[in-house]
């Protein structure tokens, strides 16, 4: 698709349907949005009643995003997601652009002990957008708002569904009515009460949900760059790491923003002190990697310190044993697959079930149980790897961070794992420009999430690597033991 032809003009149907897109957060705009330009006509139900902030900043200070419980957590647009806007809403990245959003693109990132800095086929692609949540909704709202194909409905609350048995035919709302759609597609988030609208229509098939706690807390705390001063450079070792008790890391922002981010495990009640304000100032200033983001004079907190919990990996499926549970319905976002944000992938599998489901309609127009199908199979094919792969990743974590913690003995395996990929792998993309683009590539989602590790280059490169890291200096210590942390933050509480 030509990036330089009006996305308005755009039609990828010649039988408009009417659909109603339920929740107006990061999946229901994006699907709002490719759908109208697609030459649906869409209805967005949205309950927050909220009037769209004039600037991005204003959004952040004061939208009320109560849908939305991590609207002030830090956040990413990854590649895969910016090619989807690249290709389909070029207007509306060149807008997150002009707000102030921070490109990351290979040649700013690559490490500095790689020699070789020649541009690769496919570059172009491996950009990463640094962007507060906030400002992506914002950006992403008017743009809806401007399409002649959308009706926004705020404050308009959804009961359930309206249907002929199992054949969903629209919504029923809050105050009593009911609206009619040709499809229904519901996003909503993590605590979408899609389940139990489906429950109730008294189907024989219900659906299978599997879920697993990923096994932290979320701290942010979000500053402004003071006048005169610039975003601190991503130091060689990364603006982040991972002490074994607890994980952090610095983000970019957009309008000279940036936050820093902890992954706090759930069992650790001490750690949580964090939420002090005086505390967590302590503690980001005993981290290594964080110095150049903690520096006097570079900033001022423009929030306090942001928690969000109950966090899990979740799958959801609609299709069971071939057959779907619902027809004229389809879920997406978060209400259908869920994984950690440490990971960062919440708003690229939004984007791409919204692109799943453009093309779904564009093969299968009115054959509500081929859509079904189709998005069963996209689900199965690109969004299930990345729940997976969460869910590993973070059992792992867990059972380390449970030995550490309790002074059992860490579990072989997470320990073996560990151990390859902060002594093998990482150190191999620090020093191969192509195991770095590989590893880059996975982690922004344009591969699937087992092909770096089955990249023969790559794990031989990691393997090697791995192999001589004891002739290695010791790495530089990202920051201290864990009772010295604590005791750092209680003398901060104290003082």
């Amino acid at each position: 698709m030509s990036t330089d032809t009006p996305q308005q003009t755009l039609t990828r149907t010649t039988d408009p349907q009417e659909i109603a897109v339920v929740g107006g957060g990061m999946a229901g705009t994006l699907a709002a949005l490719v759908l109208a330009r697609d030459g649906h006509r869409v209805t967005v139900y949205e309950r927050d009643d909220t009037d769209l902030p004039d600037t991005a900043d204003e959004a952040f200070d004061d939208w009320d995003r109560r849908g939305a419980p991590h609207a002030r957590q830090s956040h990413a647009i990854l590649a895969r997601l910016r090619r989807i806007l690249r290709e389909r809403a070029p207007d509306v990245l060149d807008e997150l652009l002009a707000q102030g959003a921070t490109e990351l693109s290979v040649e700013r990132i690559l490490p500095p002990d790689i020699a070789d800095r020649e541009p690769r086929p496919g570059d172009d692609d491996l950009v990463l957008l640094c962007c507060r949540r906030l400002t992506i909704e914002w950006v992403l709202r008017r743009a809806v708002a401007a399409e002649a194909g959308v009706t926004w409905q705020g404050g308009v609350g959804v009961a359930g569904l309206l249907a002929e048995g199992t054949d969903v035919r629209g919504l029923r709302l809050d105050d009593g009515t009911t609206a009619e759609a040709d499809l229904v597609v519901v996003g909503g988030g993590r605590n979408s009460p899609v389940l139990d609208w489906i429950a109730e229509l008294g189907g024989a098939l219900q659906p299978l949900e599997e879920q697993s706690e990923a096994g932290i807390i979320y701290l942010s705390r979000f500053y402004r760059l003071n006048e005169g001063q610039e975003l601190p450079l991503l130091t060689k070792d990364g603006a982040g790491g991972d002490l074994g008790y607890v994980a952090f890391a610095g983000f970019y922002g957009d309008n000279r923003t940036f936050s820093i981010t902890f992954g706090v495990p759930t069992n650790d009640r001490e750690l949580m002190a964090m939420r002090d304000e005086a505390a967590w100032e302590a503690a980001i200033r005993t981290l290594t990697p964080l110095e150049p983001w903690t520096s006097e004079g570079l900033a001022e907190p423009i929030t306090g310190v942001e928690s969000m919990a109950r966090l899990r990996n979740r799958i959801r499926r609609f299709v069971i044993d071939g057959e779907p549970v619902a027809t004229g319905l389809v879920v997406i976002g978060d209400a259908a697959v869920a994984t950690n944000p440490w990971y960062g992938k919440g708003c690229s599998l939004a984007g791409i079930a919204a692109e799943e489901l453009s093309e779904a309609l564009a093969e299968h127009g009115r054959d509500r149980v081929a859509l079904a199908h189709a998005m069963d199979a996209a689900v199965r094919a690109e969004l299930e790897p990345h729940y997976t792969l969460a869910v590993r990743q973070d059992a792992d974590r867990m059972k380390l961070h449970g030995a550490m913690h309790d002074g059992t003995e860490p579990d072989p395996m997470a320990v073996a794992t560990r151990d390859f990929v902060y002594n093998g792998l990482l150190p191999a993309t620090r020093m191969d420009p192509d195991v770095f683009r590989a590893f880059f590539r996975a982690f922004n989602m344009l591969d699937a999430p087992d092909a770096l590790m089955a990249d023969p280059k790559v794990l031989t490169a990691a393997m090697q690597a791995h192999a001589t890291k004891d002739e290695r200096p010791p790495a530089p210590k990202l920051g201290p033991e864990r009772d010295e942390f604590l005791a750092v933050m209680a003398g901060a509480i104290s003082a």
